[in-house]
């Protein structure tokens, strides 16, 4: 019980933040109950898809169709959201002032929901592949009982429900003509998260150049797995060491939504936003050309919830390939925050994790899944 509770608060939370900063951006907005329900659905059903079609996912496009699918809604969601942030940044005014009206409030709330409503369903998809597979995982390799599964389900899901209540209850205490501006900020560092993560995630596929894999390293103040830094993840893609490539991405998101909203709160010009924006930003990330492409290749796998080797050592400053293989009957994931890479392997599967170039040293690497078997050890030398 306490596992699959463990498991559902921590997925769940960080698609109920988005959720709470929805509701919040909405907030006094007629009918944004059948759109947020509607993006929840359809992430659910989309989750359930996605966790049904891992194995198939992530042998396309030459065993990076994982990460591409993943870049791919990010960058969807985002754009969504730069909609959002300039279609709110012409309308604000007239919704606050109007809000206390009920007729015209809702006719210009529906088109910034149809775009909020597509992020709810992007955030809730992300996340619930992640538990559909955890828990299928849990009922596979052990015999835990569907009553204590399902409890600990529940508790989890209302847990993080409630955290997401209260991020909801103390935006919406926030006066009605500072509203806006609070949500909108809120929304433009979603918007740049999910752009950072989208390029640090086409990087992770050797599809995108690093320029730089750790700017920095703030793990010992906050860790990646702590809660708070979940929590900072999704809200505005927090990572203790993220690559050059990501930074770019969330910083240059964020200038662009600035301008965006500069431009388009301006009360003449005609200027309208596009979603676009995020998606040309992260195309000419890619058209500043990849470093040379990975040819070493090193091996590993799970094994009876193991590691085998569970120490590897591989080329120092170069960049290589690591195969890795399921042998066992459930699925898990190679994850590394050394290294910053998450990836999914069903069983009987082999993926493709590229790395590098690393410096000589040691990188600590797990099974998510399996954490208190699945440890192991990569020396770069």
């Amino acid at each position: 019980m306490l596992v699959s509770m463990i498991i559902v608060f921590r997925e769940v939370m960080e698609a109920g933040l988005i959720v709470g900063i929805v509701l919040a951006a909405t907030e006094g907005v007629s009918g944004r109950g059948r759109w947020i329900g509607g993006g929840i659905a359809a992430g659910v059903a989309g989750a359930i898809l996605v966790a049904l079609f891992a194995a198939a996912l992530s042998d396309a496009f030459q065993g990076a169709g994982q990460e591409i699918f993943t870049a791919s809604i990010l960058c969807f969601a985002a754009a969504m959201l730069t909609w959002h942030v300039g279609w709110m940044s012409r309308h604000a005014s007239a919704m606050a002032a109007e809000m206390r009206q009920v007729g015209k409030a809702v006719q210009l709330g529906q088109r910034s929901l149809a775009a909020l409503a597509a992020v709810i369903a992007v955030a809730v998809l992300r996340e619930g592949a992640e538990v559909v597979l955890f828990l299928y995982g849990i009922v596979a390799a052990s015999d835990s009982s569907p009553l204590s599964l399902t409890s600990g389900g529940i508790a989890g899901l209302a847990t993080a429900s409630a955290v997401s209540w209260l991020l909801y209850r103390g935006l919406v205490a926030i006066p009605l003509h500072r509203l806006f501006a609070v949500t909108n900020a809120l929304i433009a560092l979603l918007a740049a998260g999910m752009a950072g993560q989208a390029a640090s995630v086409l990087h992770a596929a050797d599809l995108l150049p690093g320029w730089g894999e750790h700017l920095w390293d703030t793990s010992a103040i906050l860790a990646d797995k702590s809660f708070l830094g979940r929590g900072l993840h999704a809200l505005v893609g927090y990572s203790a060491r993220p690559s050059g490539i990501q930074f770019a991405a969330w910083v240059g998101t964020l200038v662009m939504l600035a301008v965006v909203s500069r431009v388009v709160g301006r009360p003449k010009g005609g200027n309208r936003v596009r979603p676009p924006v995020v998606a040309t930003l992260l195309a000419g990330l890619l058209a500043g050309g990849s470093a040379a492409h990975a040819e070493e290749v090193v091996s590993l796998a799970f094994t009876r919830h193991r590691f085998v080797p569970d120490r590897i050592e591989v080329p120092a400053n170069v960049k290589f390939r690591l195969l890795v293989k399921n042998n066992d009957d459930t699925a898990d994931e190679f994850e590394s925050t050394d290294l910053n890479r998450e990836k999914l392997v069903t069983p009987g599967q082999t993926i493709t994790v590229f790395l590098g170039p690393l410096s000589p040293g040691e990188y600590k690497f797990f099974g998510d899944f399996h954490q208190d078997t699945a440890q192991g050890v990569m020396v770069a030398k």
